[in-house]
């Protein structure tokens, strides 16, 4: 799976358009996660997708079922807000358990929001698929996929 500036060079338009949908630099955006719950069900709940160095990642509080899903069973699907003209885009993979402390301070430097634990887990987001609709009129879709 590819770290997101890997998926930024395989799959520049797509990338951009999940980084106009996902990234603010002063307040962060929500996306929307979906785990699997130990039931193989799965959950959804909101995020903040956070940009810094090579990767997109998740800072997830230590007692949610969204990092005890990922630390189960690491397979997620992210999905953007939604953008003007209804812009859609996600991205699908596994999440990787970030315990570096290195990697960990360029991600808590990096987080855009006010508040938060940096005892928190943290987790990258590697990218396996990659899907984005644009609508350019009513009724008609044009949709971009990726796929590693």
């Amino acid at each position: 799976m590819l770290r997101w500036r890997e998926f930024k060079s395989a799959a520049p338009k797509i990338a951009s358009i999940g980084e106009k949908l996902l990234f603010n630099p002063d307040s962060g955006k929500v996306a929307i996660l979906a785990t699997i719950d130990a039931k193989n069900q799965p959950w959804t709940a909101p995020f903040c997708p956070i940009f810094a160095g090579e990767g997109m990642y998740i800072l997830s509080a230590a007692n949610t079922p969204k990092t005890s899903h990922l630390t189960r069973n690491s397979q997620y699907a992210l999905h953007a807000m939604l953008g003007e003209d209804d812009l859609e885009f996600q991205v699908s993979g596994a999440a990787r358990s970030v315990l570096n402390t290195t990697e960990r301070s360029l991600v808590l430097n990096a987080i855009p929001f006010p508040n938060y634990d940096p005892n928190d887990p943290i987790f990258e987001l590697l990218i396996a698929r990659a899907l984005t609709v644009t609508w350019p009129k009513p009724g008609k879709c044009n949709k971009l996929t990726w796929k590693l």
